[in-house]
């Protein structure tokens, strides 16, 4: 009975293969070898467009650091010329000074000492000047002694000598040595600005005693400010005067404001081990800049045209680039072919691509849900 049933179903397999061969095999609906097919619901719900290869310049640059800075000529410290107390202080951080403006007032007894030595000195240039012309007269006239007449004129040289000093501690100090002269005593003195410049520092308070080592002030000339920026070493050598230098600020994604290569530094800094150079800015675009303040950098050194896509059009895969080129139209689909390119250099918006392509339609956006 077992062997039966054994015979009976290897007959049923055999049948059932014969049943199988006698029918024809179902083959899939033919495609494009190779093309994706990008339906108009597809295209518009990824947001994706189309464009072309263009020349495009690119850049080669030295990436750098560095930090806004004034020259000498654009800060200045603001001291007392004469130590004294501050009696007021006219300008607050942040405003801008013009130059010869009185940023603060100073009085005390040195200032009251020296307008005092100066009253008398102006007294006593006046007396020895009536003496020393007196007596040159009385010694023309052959009245009077030579020795007089020389006594006299030592006495006016002298008494000149420090008449005309003291006059110039006080004019230095911004008050009128004639009204010191007919007696009438300053209480203070003002302290002006050298320059004109924002104040970005102030160091007292009124009512403080300050002395001639004491910065009252800080001046900077925010329109003179440069770039100062490190340069490794083996990059110097790639460096020319006029050269254009793309930085940006602290807390900016964008390197748009420019500045134009003016010194190539001959020393390295001991404490950064590169070189320091200076660009002076040409182009702000409106940012205030702060003296100080960090910047990245990237000076031009040289520039090339090339073929270029934007860089969204570009979809990386391990070490592989690829861009989609439209091949053609099916009804309203796209019709699209994924093609490795090899790239070059990119500014960030555009990338340099390598390969040739055909003059067709290239996907430039919208290609991440193509993976």
């Amino acid at each position: 009975m077992k062997k039966i049933s054994q015979y009976l179903l290897l007959f049923l397999m055999v049948g059932s293969m014969f049943s199988c061969s006698g029918k024809k095999a179902e083959t899939p609906a033919p495609v494009d070898d190779g093309l994706i097919e990008i339906t108009p619901e597809q295209f518009k719900s990824s947001n994706m467009k189309l464009g072309s290869m263009g020349p495009q310049t690119f850049h080669d640059r030295v990436e750098c650091k560095g930090y806004v800075s004034a020259p000498a000529n654009a800060m200045s410290k603001i001291c007392p010329a004469i130590a004294g107390k501050i009696t007021g202080i006219h300008y607050k951080i942040g405003d801008f000074v013009p130059a010869g403006r009185v940023v603060a007032t100073i009085s005390g007894n040195d200032f009251m000492a020296l307008q005092q030595s100066f009253a008398e000195a102006a007294a006593a240039y006046s007396k020895a000047k009536m003496d020393y012309e007196r007596a040159k007269g009385l010694w023309a006239e052959k009245i009077g002694a030579q020795k007089d007449f020389l006594a006299a004129q030592t006495y006016y040289r002298s008494a000149y000598a420090s008449y005309q000093s003291l006059r110039s501690r006080i004019m230095a100090l911004g008050v009128s040595p004639a009204r010191i002269e007919g007696g009438k005593m300053y209480t203070a003195y003002p302290v002006v600005a050298p320059i004109s410049g924002y104040l970005t520092q102030i160091n007292a308070v009124i009512g403080q005693y300050i002395d001639v080592d004491t910065d009252i002030a800080e001046l900077v000339n925010l329109n003179a400010l440069q770039l100062k920026v490190s340069v490794y070493e083996a990059d110097v050598k790639r460096l020319k005067p006029g050269q254009t230098v793309y930085f940006g600020t602290t807390g900016s994604n964008n390197r748009t404001l420019m500045a134009r290569l003016n010194t190539i530094g001959k020393t390295v800094n001991p404490d950064t081990k590169m070189i320091d150079c200076i660009a002076s800015i040409s182009k702000a675009n409106g940012v205030t800049l702060v003296n100080e303040s960090f910047v990245e950098a990237e000076i031009v050194v040289s520039a090339h045209e090339a073929q270029a896509l934007p860089v969204t059009a570009v979809q990386k895969q391990g070490n592989s680039n690829f861009v989609y080129v439209v091949e053609k139209r099916k009804g309203n689909s796209y019709m699209m072919r994924k093609v490795p390119v090899n790239v070059g250099p990119t500014d960030g918006t555009s990338i340099e691509i390598r390969t040739p392509l055909p003059n067709k339609d290239i996907v430039v956006q919208g290609i991440d849900t193509m993976k």
